[in-house]
């Protein structure tokens, strides 16, 4: 199968350490490449994150710089970038080259003139590519980012409150009704089946911003459990949401309920009292 391109990302959490993954997919099928057999990690220390050990936007801005230089670096020794690990403070590049590199360290420091740290060594088998590939929650994570920027891309607010539609078929009675009740531990509404036969959909809507967080907590729980009732998650759609909901339902009219309730008071106060 030919090579292509194809850079997915998503998010692990590594002892209460958010980390994001980028990591070109492309070379699952074909790994490892017997012509790049010598790992090469670059680390990029943060100069400023996050409590949470991201960046922020400036120094995203700031890492995406200095990575974009190291990459054009590499590139001229042929070397392969397969991705990136963001977090704890610290951006981490995985390439991987044809020879030991020699003299590349001092190359690159020059060339980007910033405090970097390096390790090296032979990895026919590429195992550090290997550890990086997704697992089943992670698959479904990038699923859900997929789907969650699709929504926005139609205009959606994030943090506006969306109805996400969860959907599980399963062949069972039995087991739509043992997915009813998962449905309902996991707080979801208008919980309803549908089909005939050997083709059962429980649906669930969950109410959430457009985020990947919140609706992969629930996505993954049940792609995790309707094996259990014979089933198998559908995924879930959601109609974008244009504005945010607003709490104070008078807010628009409170100039003109606060001058009557002024009059009310001082009409109140100038009464003559019995």
């Amino acid at each position: 199968m030919a090579y292509a391109p194809m850079y997915e990302t998503w998010r692990i959490d590594e002892d209460g350490t958010p980390i994001d993954v980028l990591l070109d997919l492309g070379h699952g099928e074909d790994f490892p490449l017997r012509s790049h057999p010598w790992f090469l990690g670059v680390r990029l220390p943060m100069a400023r994150a996050n409590d949470d050990g991201l960046p922020g936007a400036e120094e995203e801005h700031r890492l995406n710089l200095v990575e974009n230089r190291i990459r054009e670096v590499i590139r001229e020794r042929e070397g392969v970038y397969v991705g990136r690990r963001t977090g704890g403070s610290n951006r981490d590049l995985v390439f991987y080259m044809k020879v030991k590199p020699r003299g590349l360290e001092d190359r690159i420091r020059v060339s980007v003139g910033t405090e970097i740290l390096f390790i090296s060594r032979d990895d026919k088998k590429w195992q550090a590519y290997g550890s990086m590939l997704p697992g089943a929650s992670e698959w479904r994570q990038i699923e859900d980012r997929k789907l969650v920027e699709s929504v926005l891309d139609m205009g959606a607010i994030e943090e506006a409150l969306h109805a996400v539609i969860h959907r599980v078929q399963t062949p069972l009675p039995k087991g739509a009704e043992a997915l009813e009740r998962l449905f309902n531990k996991l707080e979801l509404t208008d919980i309803l089946t549908t089909g005939s036969g050997k083709k059962l959909v429980v649906q669930g809507t969950q109410h959430t911003t457009m985020e990947v967080d919140p609706i992969h907590r629930v996505s993954w729980i049940l792609q995790n459990k309707a094996p259990q009732a014979r089933g198998s998650y559908l995924g879930w759609s959601a109609e974008p949401v244009f504005e945010v909901e607003d709490d104070e339902p008078f807010a628009d009219d409170s100039d003109e309920a606060a001058d009557e309730l002024l009059a009310i008071l001082e009409s109140m106060a100038t009464a003559p009292s019995e």
